[in-house]
C-alpha cells in the first residue's frame, strides 16, 4: 500500500514540455497541484541552459513556475565542484556555464565537467592541419551559436588529454558527468536525439577514468531535491544528503515515505536512486516514452503508468481526497 503523498518531484523535458511545445493540459495540472498545497520541485537533468533560463523558458510556454521550484543536475554539479574546490574544464553550452559563475574554470584544470553540449560534441583535428572531421551542426542546437574558436571546438579531445596525461601525476583529473542519459525527446516532433551518455562513455573508455555522475538517477540527487522541498525528515534516517556524494548509497534498509517521482524515462527518471529510496514512481507516455517502456523497469515494477502529466496529477489529487 502506498504512503500518503507528501511531495512531488517532476521531470521537465518530455514530461511537461517537448522543445517549444507544452504537453497539453500541463499548465492546468500544475495549477491544480499547486492549489492542493502539496510541495513540488521540477527535478531535471536539463543541461543546455541555466536554471534561470529554464524557468524563463517554461514561463514563456505558459507554466507558472518560480525559479526556486526548479532543482537541476547543474545545481548539484556546482555544489560538488564547489565542495571539492575543483577547477573544471566545462564542456557545457555557454548559457549552462552561468551556473558556475563565481567558480574559477580556467587553466590549469584539475577536472572535466560534461553535460549536453551540441556545440562541443564533435571532433576537430588538432595541430596545424587544416582538414577537420566534423559532422553537420547538430539539429537540436537551440539558438546557441556554435563555438567556433579552435581552442573551444577541441574541448572533447582537450578533456581526453587532460584525463590521460594527469593519470601519472599526484593529482589525477576528475571526470564529472552532469548526467549520462542515452537520448532525449527533441523539439522536432519528439524524435529522439543523442544525449551526453555516449560522449561520457567515450571519454571513460578512451581515458580509463570512471566518471562521477551527479544527476538523475543518482540517489544523492533525489535526496538533495527532496531536501530542497523541506521534506528531508521523510528521507531514510541513514541518508545524509550531500553534494559531495556522487554515487548511490548501498543502503536499502529504509525508504523515503510519500514522495512521488513523475517522468518519461524509466531508467533516468524512475530507476537508480528513485527506486532505492522507495519513491512512488509514475511513468508518463509522453516525451521519450516508447511502447512497453514500463516493462523495462528493473526494480520490481512501477507504481503506475499514465497518459500524461495531467493524468498523474488527477490521480494524486484523487488519493488526497480519500
Amino acid at each position: 500500500m502506498q504512503s500518503a503523498v507528501r511531495g512531488v518531484l517532476i521531470d521537465v523535458s518530455g514530461t511537461v514540455h517537448v522543445g517549444d511545445k507544452l504537453i497539453p493540459g500541463a499548465a492546468n495540472a500544475l495549477e491544480r497541484l499547486r492549489s492542493s498545497g502539496v510541495p513540488f520541485r521540477f527535478c531535471t537533468n536539463t543541461t543546455q541552459s541555466s536554471g534561470d533560463s529554464l524557468a524563463s523558458h517554461l514561463r514563456k510556454l505558459g507554466l507558472d513556475v518560480h525559479r526556486e521550484e526548479i532543482f537541476t543536475s547543474l545545481s548539484a554539479c556546482r555544489q560538488l565542484v564547489q565542495t571539492r574546490g575543483l577547477r573544471p574544464l566545462l564542456i557545457l553550452e555557454p548559457d549552462a556555464q552561468r551556473e558556475f559563475e563565481g567558480i574559477i574554470h580556467s587553466e590549469p584544470y584539475d577536472s572535466v565537467v560534461v553535460g549536453l553540449s551540441p556545440s562541443n560534441f564533435h571532433y576537430d583535428m588538432v595541430g596545424d592541419r587544416k582538414t577537420r572531421l566534423r559532422p553537420s551542426p547538430a539539429p537540436y542546437t537551440t539558438g546557441t551559436t556554435a563555438i567556433a574558436a579552435k581552442n573551444e571546438s577541441e574541448l572533447l579531445n582537450k578533456a581526453f588529454r587532460l584525463l590521460v596525461e594527469s593519470k601519472s601525476t599526484t593529482k589525477p583529473a576528475t571526470l564529472i558527468a552532469v548526467h549520462r542519459a542515452k537520448y532525449f525527446a527533441d523539439k522536432d516532433e519528439g524524435r529522439l536525439s543523442l544525449g551526453p551518455g555516449g560522449f561520457v562513455e567515450a571519454l571513460e573508455y578512451a581515458s580509463g577514468v570512471k566518471a562521477h555522475v551527479v544527476g538523475k538517477p543518482q540517489r544523492a540527487f533525489f535526496e538533495l531535491a527532496i531536501q530542497s522541498m523541506g521534506l528531508d525528515h521523510y528521507l531514510p534516517s541513514s541518508s545524509t544528503p550531500s553534494a559531495s556524494s556522487s554515487m548511490p548509497s548501498s543502503s536499502h534498509s529504509s525508504l523515503a515515505s510519500g514522495i512521488v517521482m513523475i517522468g518519461d524515462d524509466v531508467e533516468q527518471d524512475l530507476g537508480g536512486g528513485a527506486a532505492e529510496l522507495g519513491l512512488i514512481r509514475y511513468l508518463v507516455r509522453t516525451g521519450k516514452y516508447r511502447a512497453k517502456d514500463e516493462e523495462r523497469d528493473a526494480h520490481g515494477g512501477l507504481d503506475g503508468t499514465f497518459a500524461d502529466f495531467g493524468a498523474v496529477v488527477d490521480h494524486i489529487l484523487s488519493t488526497l481526497q480519500k
